[in-house]
C-alpha cells in the first residue's frame, strides 16, 4: 500500500516539475525568446490538467492511507477517479500529441539557448532526470497502474471488503488503457492520411487544398474524360472527388515518388497533374448506364439458355434407357433442343456492345450553375467496377457520418393571411410563462411600414394562430421577453416613487430628470399613494391614435442640448380597456383600495413583452394580457427608432438608431424603474448599435462593422474589434452559445465564429454551395436571381445546432463545433445541411420555444417516442432560463420538446421531385414553418 502511495507521489512530483520548471518558465517574459508560446503549449499539451487530476487523486489516497485500518479501502477511489471523463480526455489528448511534442522539443533543442535551459533544469532536478525521461511518464503511467493493482489484489485476502473494489478498479484501468490505445491508433492513422494528402497536394498544380481533418485518400484511376483532349486521372477521397489532367515530361516517363501510396495505385506515365475540377462527394451522384445494364441482361439470358440445353441433353440420354415406347417424348425433347439452340444462336449473334461503352461512368453534380454531367471512360471493366464500389461505400459512410446529429423533424407550415397589403414579418419571440401558468405563446410581429401588428401563435392544444391585431402605428423592429420578478413578495409602494438605486457618475451617464403633473413629491408620498396622473395618460391609446401633448414627459438634459432637443415620454395605460367612470376617477385621484394596489403590484412583477418600434416607442405588455382587449400597460418614447432590446440581470438594454444605449433597471423584488433610465452614447446616427447579445456576462454590440464589448454595470466599452474591413457591411445577425459567438454581416453569405473571451476569429462558414444545392431543382432564372443576391438574414442556436436563414428562403443547420476556453481555431468546419422545406422569399426571423409533450397510453405512440429517444439522445435545453431548467428537472413535471419556428415569404418544398400544381399560388403569403428538435 505504501509503495502504491510512494509511486503516485513520485509521479505527481514529476508532473509538477514539468509544469513549474519547464512550462511556466518558458512562457514567462524572461525566456520568451527561447520558443513561441503556442509551441510551448504544444510541447506540454494537457500536462497542467493531468497534474490537477492526479493531485486530487493523491490527496484522497493520502487521506485513506493516513487513516489506515484493517478494513480500509482504496479500490473505490481508484475506480471513481479513473472513470471520470477528464481523465480519459486529458490522457487521450496527451498521447495523441506525444509524437508532435517530442518532435518540437527535439527541434528546439538544436538551439544553444534552449539546450542550455534544459541542462540547467536537469541540474536542478533531485534525480537529475532529463525532460525526455519526464515527459514519457504519462504514457507509461496507465499500464503501470494495472501492474500495481494486480499486486494489491494478490496481497489482499479474498474476504477483505476492498477485494471487489480492487477487481472493479482493475477493469476500469484496463478499459481506460484500451480506450487510450484505440485513440492513439486512430491518431496515427490520421497522421498517415495527412501525409498522403500533403504528397498528393505537391503533385497536383492548382488550388487543391486537400489536407482536411477526417479526409482520407481512397484510390486513383487513369481515365479519359469525354470532351477533354488530355488523359486524366480521377482521385477519390472519403468526402471529395477530384479530376486532374496528366502532365508528361519530355525527358522520359517516370513514376512519381509518393512514398506513402501503393505504387500499383499510381499511373505509370504520370509525374505531375493539373487540376481540372473537384467536387464534394455529397454533391455527386452516379448514373447507371443503360447499355451496361442491357449487356448484363444478355449475358444472364445466355447463361440460362446454356443451362437449359445441358439439362435437355441429360434428359434425352435418360429417355434412351426407357424400355417403354418413347417416340413422342423423343420428338418433344428434340424440338425443345432445337428451340434452345436457335435462341442461343440469336443471343450470340446480337451486336456486341463496344468496350468503351461498357467502361463508361456518368456522374452528375450540383454546382452553383446548376446540374453538371461528367462522362468518364475507364481503362477496363474491372477498374470501373472497383470505382463504383468504392464510390458507393464512401457515399454511405459520408451519409452515416452526417447523421450523427439527429435531423430536425419538419412538422407543417402555417399560412398567415395578410390583413393589409405589404405586410411582412419583422421579428418574433416566445412569451414567458407566469408563476400560475407555464404555457408559452409566440408573439409574431409584422408590418407594412404604417401599422405594427402582432399575431399570437398558440401552442396548445396544437400550434395555431389565435388572432392577429394591430398594436401601433409604426413598424415593429424588435421584440424581447423580459422575466418577471422571481420573489413572490408583493411590493406595496408606488411604481413611480422609487429613486434610482445605482450610482450615477457625472459625465458617464446622462441622467433623466422626471417632471410630471403630480402635486405630490416623492419624499412626501406614502407607500399606498400614487402620483396624480392626467386623464390623457391614464386612458388606453388605440394603435392609430395621435400622441397627446398632455402625456407625462421625461426630459433628458444632455451636454450641448436643451431639454427640448431630446424628449422621452412615458404613457401609463389603464389595467382594463372597459373600466367604469367611477374607477377612472378613483385612479386619477389616487384613491386606490389596498386590494387594487396589491393586484397592480402583483401584476407589475409578472413577465412582460417589450416591443420596439420605428417611431422610437417601446410598448410593454404583460405576458398574461389578452392583447385583443387590452392595450400596452406602458408606452415609453425615445428620440430615435428602437433597434434592439436585450434583458440581462434585472436590466433592459435598449439600442437606438441615434447611437444611444439606454438602460432600464429594477431592484430585486421590485417593478421596473422606467422613469430613471441611464443613457450613454456608443455609436452615432450613421453607425448605431444594430444588434446586441449577452456573452459571458458582457454585452456584445454590433456597431457598423465593429463589435463593442460592453460591461453591463459600468456601460464602459472594454474591448472593440472589427469583424471585417468593409465599413459598408454592418453586423446583421449575432448569436452566442457557450464560448462561441456567431456573427453574420450585411449582404454576406458567410457566418463567422469568434471566441467569447479571447475574441479570436475561429472559423468562417460559407453557406453558398449548400444553398445552390437546395435550389438545383428551381427554375433557372429564379435560381440565378437568388444566387446573385444571396445573404444570411437570420441566425438561431437551438439544441447544439446553428440555424441559418437566408434571403433565398433556404433554412440551413450545422452542428456546433466544440469550443473551449482555450480554443484558438477550428480546423474542421462543420458540414452545412439544408432543410427540404423553406420559404419562397426571405427568411425574416428564426426563434424557438419549448412545448409540452403530452404523455400517451397508446402503445404505438410509446414505441414511436422510444424510437425517437433512441435516435436523438437527450441534450440540455440551452435556450431555457434557469427557472425553466429547474422546472424541467423536477420529478413528475410535464416533459417538453423544442420547436423551431421560421417566418418568411411564402412556402416552398425544395425536396419535391415532381412539379407542384400549387407552386407559386401563395408566394406572397406569409408563412410560419415549424420544426421539432
Amino acid at each position: 500500500m505504501l509503495t502504491f502511495l510512494d509511486v503516485e507521489r513520485s509521479y505527481v512530483q514529476s508532473l509538477d516539475t514539468m509544469v513549474k520548471s519547464y512550462l511556466r518558465p518558458l512562457k514567462s517574459p524572461e525566456y520568451a525568446s527561447l520558443s513561441d508560446s503556442n509551441i510551448v503549449d504544444t510541447m506540454f499539451y494537457k500536462l497542467p490538467e493531468i497534474l490537477h487530476n492526479h493531485e486530487n487523486f493523491l490527496q484522497q489516497l493520502t487521506m485513506r492511507v493516513t487513516h489506515w485500518h484493517d478494513t480500509q479501502k482504496i479500490g473505490d477511489i481508484i475506480h471513481t477517479s479513473f472513470t471520470k471523463q477528464p481523465i480519459l480526455d486529458t490522457y487521450t489528448a496527451f498521447t495523441n500529441n506525444f509524437n508532435r511534442a517530442k518532435e518540437l522539443i527535439s527541434k528546439a533543442s538544436t538551439k544553444p539557448a534552449f539546450a542550455k535551459f534544459l541542462e540547467e533544469r536537469v541540474k536542478e532536478h533531485k534525480e537529475k532526470l532529463k525532460l525526455d525521461d519526464l515527459i514519457i511518464q504519462p504514457i507509461q503511467r496507465i499500464p503501470r497502474y494495472q501492474l500495481q493493482i494486480k499486486e494489491l489484489i494478490d496481497n489482499t485476502p479474498e474476504d477483505h471488503p476492498d477485494q471487489e473494489n480492487l477487481q472493479q478498479a482493475l477493469q476500469t484501468v484496463k478499459a481506460l488503457a484500451k480506450a487510450i490505445d484505440e485513440s492513439k491508433n486512430l491518431a496515427d492513422i490520421a497522421v498517415k492520411d495527412e501525409q498522403v494528402l500533403r504528397e498528393l497536394e505537391s503533385l497536383i498544380d492548382g488550388n487543391v487544398a486537400l489536407v482536411v481533418p477526417e479526409r482520407r485518400f481512397i484510390q486513383q484511376y487513369p481515365i479519359t474524360e469525354v470532351g477533354a483532349r488530355k488523359d486524366r486521372c480521377l482521385f477519390l477521397f472519403s468526402d471529395l472527388i477530384l479530376c486532374a489532367s496528366v502532365k508528361r515530361k519530355s525527358g522520359g516517363l517516370r513514376r512519381p515518388s509518393i512514398t506513402v501510396l501503393s505504387p500499383a495505385s499510381l499511373p505509370v506515365e504520370a509525374s505531375k497533374y493539373k487540376l481540372a475540377w473537384k467536387l464534394l462527394l455529397e454533391d455527386v451522384e452516379l448514373v447507371k448506364s443503360p447499355p451496361a445494364n442491357k449487356h448484363n441482361n444478355l449475358e444472364k439470358d445466355l447463361g440460362k439458355l446454356e443451362e437449359d440445353l445441358t439439362l435437355l441433353t441429360r434428359i434425352s440420354g435418360l429417355a434412351e434407357d426407357l424400355s417403354s415406347p418413347h417416340q413422342n417424348l423423343d420428338e418433344v425433347i428434340k424440338e425443345l433442343i432445337e428451340t434452345v439452340n436457335r435462341r442461343i444462336s440469336e443471343r450470340q449473334s446480337h451486336p456486341s456492345i463496344p468496350a468503351a461503352l461498357l467502361n463508361k461512368v456518368e456522374l452528375t453534380a450540383t454546382t452553383p450553375e446548376g446540374i453538371a454531367s461528367f462522362l468518364l471512360l475507364f481503362q477496363s471493366a474491372d477498374s470501373k467496377l472497383a470505382f463504383e464500389n468504392y464510390f458507393s461505400e464512401a457515399k454511405k459512410k459520408l451519409a452515416a457520418r452526417s447523421k450523427d446529429h439527429f435531423p430536425p423533424l419538419f412538422l407543417y407550415p402555417i399560412p398567415i393571411m395578410k390583413t393589409r397589403s405589404g405586410m411582412q414579418f419583422s421579428c418574433a419571440a416566445p412569451s414567458l410563462g407566469t408563476m400560475s401558468n407555464s404555457v408559452r405563446d409566440v408573439w409574431v410581429c409584422n408590418s407594412d411600414g404604417y401599422v405594427g401588428q402582432v399575431c399570437l401563435l398558440s401552442l396548445t392544444p396544437e400550434p395555431t394562430v389565435a388572432f392577429c391585431i394591430s398594436v401601433c402605428s409604426a413598424r415593429i423592429l424588435c421584440i424581447a421577453p423580459v422575466p418577471g420578478v422571481q420573489e413572490q413578495s408583493v411590493l406595496r409602494r408606488s411604481l413611480r416613487g422609487r429613486p434610482p438605486k445605482l450610482p450615477i457618475t457625472a459625465g458617464q451617464f446622462r441622467g433623466l430628470n422626471c417632471s410630471s403633473n403630480s402635486t405630490t413629491t416623492n419624499s412626501e408620498m406614502s407607500p399606498t399613494e400614487v402620483p396624480t396622473i392626467n386623464k390623457a395618460a391614464s386612458d388606453i391609446m388605440a394603435f392609430d391614435s395621435d400622441d397627446s401633448d398632455e402625456d407625462e414627459e421625461i426630459t433628458s438634459p444632455v451636454i450641448g442640448q436643451t431639454p427640448a432637443d431630446m424628449r422621452l415620454q412615458v404613457d401609463d395605460m389603464s389595467m382594463e380597456e372597459a373600466s367604469s367612470a367611477d374607477e377612472d376617477v378613483d385612479r386619477t385621484s389616487g384613491n386606490f383600495s389596498s386590494g387594487e394596489l396589491e393586484r397592480d403590484d402583483i401584476e407589475a412583477l409578472q413577465p412582460t413583452m417589450w416591443l420596439g418600434t420605428e417611431d422610437g416607442c417601446i410598448h410593454i405588455y404583460q405576458c398574461m394580457d389578452n392583447i385583443r382587449t387590452r392595450k400596452s400597460r406602458t408606452k415609453i418614447r425615445h428620440p430615435a427608432a428602437v433597434q434592439c432590446i436585450l434583458y440581462l440581470d434585472n436590466k433592459v438594454f435598449v439600442s437606438l438608431a441615434n447611437g444611444d444605449l439606454t438602460v432600464y433597471r429594477r431592484d430585486p423584488g421590485h417593478p421596473w424603474d422606467i422613469n430613471n433610465p441611464l443613457t450613454v452614447t456608443l455609436g452615432s446616427s450613421t453607425a448605431p448599435i444594430n444588434k446586441m447579445v449577452a456573452v459571458c456576462g458582457k454585452i456584445w454590440c454590433g456597431c457598423q462593422n465593429n463589435i463593442l464589448v460592453v460591461d453591463p454595470n459600468t456601460l464602459n466599452v472594454e474591448h472593440q474589434f472589427p469583424v471585417c474591413n468593409d465599413t459598408q457591411r454592418a453586423v446583421y445577425c449575432i448569436v452566442s452559445c457557450g464560448w462561441g459567438v456567431w456573427i453574420s454581416l450585411q449582404s454576406s453569405a458567410v457566418v463567422r465564429l469568434y471566441h467569447a473571451t479571447t475574441y479570436e476569429h475561429l472559423c468562417d462558414i460559407d453557406v453558398t454551395q449548400t444553398v445552390h444545392k437546395m435550389l438545383a431543382g428551381s427554375d433557372a432564372i429564379i435560381r440565378q436571381h437568388k444566387a446573385a443576391c444571396l445573404r444570411i438574414t437570420a441566425l438561431l442556436i437551438c439544441k447544439d445546432l446553428l440555424w441559418v436563414g437566408t434571403s433565398a428562403g433556404v433554412v440551413l443547420t450545422l452542428p456546433m463545433p466544440k469550443v473551449t476556453s482555450s480554443t484558438s481555431s477550428i480546423s474542421d468546419n462543420p458540414s452545412v445541411t439544408g432543410s427540404g422545406q423553406g420559404h419562397t422569399g426571405h427568411v425574416r426571423f428564426l426563434t424557438f420555444v419549448d412545448v409540452p409533450v403530452v404523455a400517451s397510453n397508446n402503445p404505438a405512440d410509446i414505441v414511436r417516442q422510444r424510437k425517437h429517444s433512441e435516435q436523438a439522445p437527450a441534450a440540455p435545453l440551452k435556450g431555457l432560463n434557469l427557472e425553466q431548467q429547474r422546472r424541467q428537472s423536477l420529478p413528475g413535471t410535464v416533459q417538453t420538446a423544442m420547436m423551431v419556428i421560421s417566418g418568411g415569404d411564402g412556402y416552398e418544398d425544395f425536396s419535391a421531385t415532381a412539379p407542384n400544381e400549387a407552386a407559386g399560388k401563395e408566394d406572397s403569403t406569409n408563412h410560419l414553418l415549424l420544426w421539432q428538435v
